[in-house]
């Protein structure tokens, strides 16, 4: 005669997945209500917030009026540009902690001697995902008897190609160099310093137009990330594996 300790054993084997693995309801609801979302929440937390991306500085505008050669302006030594410093983080602000130092320069290969403008921008702060122009037109450093920048004395003799440069067939380029310094600084938790970064871009410019050879900006470089790095593909990992065991 089967005794009722067997029957239940019997019952829990043949329906396990139906009852025997449930946990209480009372369990199932905080799971379901609190653990759950807080689960995702620190996902989604981790994915903005562990590993912040320094800014991307692009020359979007470039423009020399010497070279224009439809223009009767071909001795001014202005350069105009628009330049965009954009804050790659969705959820991270960035404290530019020192002045944004810009310098444009240009070497003509005949004479080797730079020619160079700067710009700075104080410091400032940079909200999540936003972007902020620097547009201008300024004239060279120097004493008042420096060289004219002018189209004869430059752009008949081309300039020092940057390295692994392209030329095209289609108009004779130039080339300027475009260098930003300043310090950034992320709007995290905790004390954080303000770390030093450096970007430059060598920008082509038409010889019969003055004006930048490309449609899009020229990108400054390659934007770096701090962080966790390779650790947040492992907490992710972690977490989802949490998340299957809960409900197996």
């Amino acid at each position: 005669m089967a005794q009722v300790g067997d029957v239940g054993n019997a019952c829990c084997d043949v329906v396990y997945e139906e009852c025997c693995s449930k946990l209480p309801v009372k369990i199932q609801i905080f799971l379901q209500c609190v653990v759950t979302p807080a689960i995702i929440v620190l996902v989604v937390m981790l994915v903005l917030y562990v590993n912040p991306k320094y800014p991307e500085f692009s020359v979007e505008e470039f423009y020399v009026p010497a070279f224009n050669k439809t223009s009767s302006n071909t001795t001014s030594s202005t350069i105009s540009f628009n330049v965009k410093l954009r804050n790659q983080n969705a959820a991270i602000g960035l404290y530019y902690d020192g002045p944004v130092n810009v310098t444009f320069s240009f070497i003509p290969r005949e004479t080797n001697n730079k020619i160079v403008w700067e710009y700075s921008v104080p410091k400032f702060y940079q909200g999540n995902a936003q972007s902020r122009r620097l547009i201008d037109v300024i004239k060279p450093l120097g004493a008042s008897d420096t060289p004219v920048f002018n189209q004869t004395a430059v752009a008949e003799h081309s300039s020092v190609l940057p390295f692994g440069a392209l030329t095209t067939g289609l108009e004779p380029l130039v080339y300027f160099r475009v260098d930003f310094v300043t310090k950034v600084r992320f709007r995290l938790i905790g004390k954080h310093h303000a770390k030093d970064f450096a970007l430059s871009a060598d920008v082509p410019i038409g010889t019969t137009t003055g004006e930048k050879f490309a449609k899009r900006g020229i990108q400054a470089g390659a934007a770096s990330g701090i962080g966790w790095g390779g650790a947040q593909s492992a907490v992710m990992v972690v977490l989802i594996t949490a998340i299957n065991l809960m409900f197996m």
